[in-house]
Formats: C-alpha cells, sequence, structure tokens
C-alpha cells in the first residue's frame, strides 16, 4: 500500500511512504520521501500529476498549481558557475602573468571584473550576458 500525507489546506503532499502490509506502520517518516510528481487536489480529492519539472531552478507553486523559477536557486547556481571562472583567472601563475603583454594583462584584469559584475547586471539573475574570456586564455 501506499500512504500519502497532505497538507488539507493546500493539497501539497508532505509526504509518501509504501508499506507491503494492509496497515499504516507506526513510524510513517521512516522510508518516507517527498512527492514531487503528484499533488492532491482538494475539490475533486485525487491525487494528480504535476507537469514535467522544467529545471532544477524551479519550484512547486501549490496555490496556482504550477512550477515557478525560484531566482533565489538560480542566482546561486549562476554565482557558483561565476566563481568556477574565477577560479581559472585568480590560478594565475605570477610568473606566467609577468610573461604576458601589457595589452593582456590588461584584458585579463577587464575580464575578471567583468566576471565579479555579473550580480550586478541588470535583469539578473534571468538575463545575464557573460563575458567574453579572452581568446588567447
Amino acid at each position: 500500500m501506499i500512504y500519502s500525507t497532505y497538507d488539507q489546506t493546500t493539497g501539497q503532499i508532505l509526504f509518501t511512504v509504501t508499506n507491503s502490509e494492509d496497515t499504516i506502520p507506526e513510524n510513517t517518516l521512516a522510508g518516507a520521501y517527498n512527492d514531487n510528481e503528484h499533488y492532491y487536489d482538494i475539490t475533486s480529492q485525487t491525487v494528480i500529476s504535476k507537469p514535467k519539472k522544467p529545471s532544477n531552478n524551479h519550484i512547486w507553486d501549490i496555490t496556482n498549481k504550477i512550477w515557478k523559477l525560484d531566482t533565489n536557486k538560480l542566482a546561486k547556481s549562476i554565482r557558483r558557475q561565476r566563481n568556477l571562472l574565477l577560479e581559472s583567472v585568480d590560478r594565475v601563475n605570477p610568473v606566467w602573468y609577468a610573461s604576458l603583454s601589457s595589452e593582456q594583462q590588461s584584458e585579463l584584469q577587464t575580464y575578471r571584473i567583468a566576471l565579479l559584475n555579473v550580480p550586478q547586471q541588470v535583469g539578473f539573475p534571468d538575463t545575464i550576458e557573460w563575458p567574453s574570456k579572452p581568446t588567447w586564455l
């Protein structure tokens, strides 16, 4: 048997438990998992499948019964990506950096500053423009 516990106000399924017996297990949280594929429709009193989740940056809006973009999660994801790019610039060997022309050093500094400024772009995190990496890098 599969038992689902849901919020009676919203219909959001809180967790689901699978049990081979006909009784609800004493510790219903043991082996429980969140159900990200269904919700309980209070009006029709049925479990309904959610549409496919568009991305890991979406969260289920039980009130409107749609996936909504979680801009905080998206912003964190973009910052992680930006930080990886920054790490590749910040690990530059000082001897190698000294061997660059002054123009190349300037391009590298400009690229690094542009990466740092990604979160300050207008439209962040919904729309961003990644800075171009110097072609020689």
